[in-house]
């Protein structure tokens, strides 16, 4: 039985009245820019109704991915061209659509360990065979990878591509190091290694990026880069973008999905460009990033001055996400029990691997909750970590 329409849901999803939840890892409702996309969505209506609510080309609307290509030739220095892109519905579909166009149930996916849980069921649900690739403070662990091909090999698999989160990553907040995306990019040259980079926090950073993508390291080739709005205006957009080779691109392009249905929500991509070209864009990401530096410096703070010893945190520069590490005594799946008792929510670090999990993590998202929210839920879930700590027998 459907359950019946709740327009409640995403407010509920900051948890139950009483209690705090770092659960979900939602732009803040009151960052979204209603006016700006107010006037950009009437702009559409008069000026380009006939061509918004038409099929759009199957690679999206041109002047929006005119504009993503310029930004990134701004931003990043590279210069991509028209048939090294196109429109999604989202990071989400761009994913998707890769896996329909790429793989075949039981082909193997190289996937980092932690990496975004809702990316595994989406892997899953296509019949791959995961295959985790450690990482540490500075990300994907480039030798374990080299180490992991070889293994592959031996047992006559190639895996169909690596898929990575390598800045502000979902879950740990990590970002792979410059050093590590070199070498990165070498070995899948010298592998034939495709990447999958999952860049949607990319341009969510609290300071000047010192990491060059994957994508631009590789200059296009061998390197698939997922975009998209829903982190860096509103998720209910569902559009982002999908850079990487032609060859690529254009199986995506001449897909029976794209063939069907045209190109990725023509008019809120009319909408969009709009929004970016008249500026929005930029100021707006000027306005949403001190929001979400803030509560990352407020929940840090927090567990500073709170967290007994033996618990540590990642401290990250940019994202949404902070991740947590209990004492080796202690498990995530036991304290998610504790914490919701208390009134506070937390989810298991488990749920963020493919392989069996080392059950000491916990992710923790700041974007969705209140300064004052976030000093109350960490002191909260900080006296439950204690009191569990002083009781080793419970």
């Amino acid at each position: 039985m459907t359950e019946p329409y709740d327009p409640l849901a995403s407010v509920q999803a900051a948890g139950p009245p009483g209690t705090i939840s770092f659960i979900y890892g939602l732009p803040d409702t009151a960052t979204f820019p209603v006016a700006e996309l107010k006037h950009c969505y009437d702009r559409v209506f008069e000026e380009n109704s006939e061509l918004a609510l038409q099929y759009a080309p199957e690679q999206g609307y041109g002047p929006l991915i005119d504009f993503l290509r310029d930004k990134i030739q701004r931003d990043e220095g590279i210069r991509i061209e028209r048939p090294q892109m196109t429109l999604t519905g989202g990071a989400a579909q761009g994913l998707d659509h890769l896996c329909t166009m790429l793989t075949r149930s039981g082909d193997t996916v190289l996937v980092e360990a932690p990496t975004y849980r809702d990316s595994l069921e989406l892997l899953r649900n296509h019949g791959l065979e995961l295959v985790s690739v450690p990482t540490d403070q500075d990300g994907l662990i480039v030798d374990d990878l080299m180490s992991t091909l070889d293994s592959l090999e031996k047992e006559g698999e190639k895996p169909r591509f690596l898929y990575t989160i390598p800045t502000f990553q979902n879950p740990g907040g990590l970002t792979l190091s410059e050093e590590r995306r070199r070498a990165l990019i070498n070995m899948s040259a010298q592998r034939d290694l495709l990447i999958v980079e999952d860049d949607v926090y990319f341009d969510i950073a609290f300071k000047p990026l010192d990491v060059t993508p994957l994508f631009t390291l590789a200059h296009g080739k061998n390197v698939v880069r997922l975009g998209s709005f829903s982190k860096i205006i509103a998720p209910g957009l569902r559009l982002g973008w999908v850079s990487g080779p032609p060859e690529i691109i254009d199986s995506l392009i001449q897909s029976g999905l794209r063939c069907m249905g045209g190109g990725a929500n023509p008019v809120t991509a009319n909408a969009i460009s709009f929004f970016c070209q008249e500026g929005h864009l930029d100021s707006h990401l000027a306005k949403v990033k001190p929001v979400y530096k803030q509560r990352r410096d407020v929940m840090v703070e927090t567990l500073r001055s709170t967290m007994p010893g033996g618990v540590s945190w990642t401290e990250p520069e940019g994202g949404f996400f902070i991740w947590l590490t209990l004492p080796d005594d202690l498990l995530s799946v036991d304290i998610e029990a504790w914490a919701k008792e208390a009134g506070v929510w937390v989810p298991p670090g488990d749920l963020f691997f493919a392989g069996p999990p080392p059950g000491q993590h916990i992710r923790m998202a700041f974007s969705y909750v209140h300064p004052d929210k976030i000093r109350r839920g960490i002191t909260q879930l900080a006296r439950v970590i204690k009191g569990k700590l002083l009781v080793p027998g419970e």
